[in-house]
């Protein structure tokens, strides 16, 4: 099925139409918003539908770091995608990611410096220090989603 993809989602590509995904584990990654599912309003903001195939690329990127390889491009962008999501998500919208800049200042729950931290990221996504603030920015983001959801109960 050939889908639209919003102008706010085009961050990897600049693709207008391209397939449905499988997963979130593939190009253009965000399923959930190509298919009108809405995560983001279910209870735990969807972070457990993440929750798998962040392991698996995880895990994938981790392997490929250890020999050393330099084609991490599908891995690191899923990762990032994924990031998108749960970013949004735990602040209550769908996923945005164009718009990470702009719409950073209102998120209520976000890991600390994330501005500084993220556009370290955002300028050289593929090296390995940059995929490690990564896995430490979505393990502060849980946490911060988890405080979050305790302080404030929907």
């Amino acid at each position: 099925m050939n889908v639209l993809i919003p102008k706010e989602l085009r961050y990897f590509s600049d693709e207008t139409h391209v397939e449905m995904p499988d997963s979130v584990c593939f190009y253009p990654y965000f399923l959930y918003e190509l298919s009108g599912d809405k995560p983001w309003e279910w209870e735990k903001s969807g972070l457990p539908l993440l929750q798998s195939a962040w392991d698996e690329m995880e895990t994938a990127l981790d392997e490929k770091q250890r020999a050393r390889s330099k084609d991490v491009k599908r891995e690191v962008d899923a990762l990032l995608a994924m990031f998108f999501m749960a970013l949004f998500w735990v602040n209550g919208q769908p996923s945005a990611p164009v718009l990470w800049k702009e719409k950073e200042a209102d998120f209520a729950v976000k890991p600390i410096n994330f501005r500084e931290r993220f556009t370290y990221i955002d300028s050289r996504p593929y090296t390995y220090m940059a995929y490690r603030q990564l896995i430490e920015l979505m393990t502060e983001l849980k946490k911060a989603a988890a405080v979050y959801a305790i302080k404030n109960p929907r």
